[in-house]
């Protein structure tokens, strides 16, 4: 029998299990090993969780409570099936007290109802929180943001996400339909520079019985106005961003991580300018690894008690447009909703 100090590192990082050792769940073994700060990983497929601790050294279980029991852990990963990312998170809040911190991958919950409940008790049990929207996390998306927010190129006006790759049919159950999939990480980016009351009307094509892609079209009444391109059954993979603002343009490409910048110039030979740019026609490169980011953001939260870039309050929120567009989809009617402007930091406890 292991006993729960045997496999406790002597190091002051936080350590961390990793429930489930699918896709994510490897990527997020990978920066924590090289972090120090990976202390084990389970799989109800054992041999997925045996994989990464052939890799990493770090022990394996097929039950993510014997980890738990077995292992002195500060916080967890939560990479597993997206309907069951609130009833493990429940379970750990009531049962393990130890655990000072929980990662959801994206998105919170399958559903509001199940995101809200799960929230409630991570908060009554003050439990620190981090929502792995990882675009967030990007670096061009966080240079991005800041060029928007500092009024370089005007008010946002139109807006044009455009998410696409390809999914095995066999993974999509697991994965929940493309709005909660992969739509909550442009609902966020889209609630960091635009919100109010809006409308927002939705289409999708549904494949393996839910929507495997949609177009989701949302005008805010102050003018602004974005349109999301999502779909997991395109070849190839396609991540960008097309801004339009009363001031300039930015064309942002999330894999490259590169951003292109230009004003309007209506008037190029005007003797006097209004509009301008620090980076104007300029293309802006940066780097960095979003789930790295995330990590640290993570680790860093359960060191300080600092409050995460996306918490749980920003998973609820991006929850809320993934319903309304299901409800569009199926009705074929114009939802009206409100969305409530996101920060950097969002309390949620």
């Amino acid at each position: 029998m292991i006993t729960r100090t045997s496999w406790c590192r002597n190091v002051t990082t936080p350590q961390i299990g990793i429930i489930g050792a699918g896709n994510m769940g490897r990527i997020h073994a990978r920066v924590l090993n090289n972090a120090r700060a990976l202390a084990g990983v389970a799989d109800t497929d054992f041999q997925k969780a045996k994989q990464v601790s052939e890799t990493y050294g770090a022990p394996a279980f097929s039950d993510f409570e014997a980890m738990l029991e077995e292992v002195a852990l500060d916080g967890v990963i939560i990479s597993t099936p997206t309907f069951t990312h609130a009833i493990i998170a429940e379970k750990i809040a009531d049962k393990y007290d130890s655990i000072r911190g929980i990662l959801i991958e994206k998105p919170l919950a399958s559903n509001l109802r199940d995101a809200e409940r799960v929230a409630r008790i991570l908060n009554r049990k003050k439990i620190g929180a981090v929502v792995s929207h990882s675009e967030i996390y990007n670096p061009v998306v966080e240079r991005a943001l800041d060029l928007i927010m500092s009024g370089n190129i005007g008010k946002p006006r139109t807006v044009v996400h455009d998410r696409r790759g390809f999914v095995q049919p066999s993974r999509i159950p697991s994965l929940g339909d493309v709005f909660e999939d992969i739509g909550v990480h442009d609902f966020d980016i889209m609630s960091r520079m635009s919100s109010g009351s809006a409308r927002l009307f939705a289409q999708g094509c549904i494949q393996e019985g839910t929507y495997n892609s949609g177009t989701v079209l949302i005008k805010f009444d102050d003018g602004a106005e974005h349109v999301f391109h999502l779909s997991r059954q395109y070849v190839g993979r396609k991540r960008t961003m097309d801004v339009s603002g009363t001031k300039g343009t930015l064309v942002l490409d999330l894999f490259g991580q590169i951003i292109k910048v230009q004003d309007l110039d209506q008037e190029p030979l005007a003797d006097s300018r209004t509009i301008r740019l620090p980076q104007r026609g300029a293309t802006i490169k940066v780097y960095g690894e979003p789930v790295q980011e995330v990590i640290n953001d993570f680790l860093k939260c359960i060191e300080t008690g600092a409050k995460p870039r996306v918490g749980l309050n920003d998973g609820i929120a991006a929850l809320r447009i993934v319903e309304a567009a299901r409800k569009s989809a199926k009705f074929g009617k114009v939802v009206k909703i409100d969305v409530q402007p996101r920060s950097e930091t969002s309390p949620t406890r």
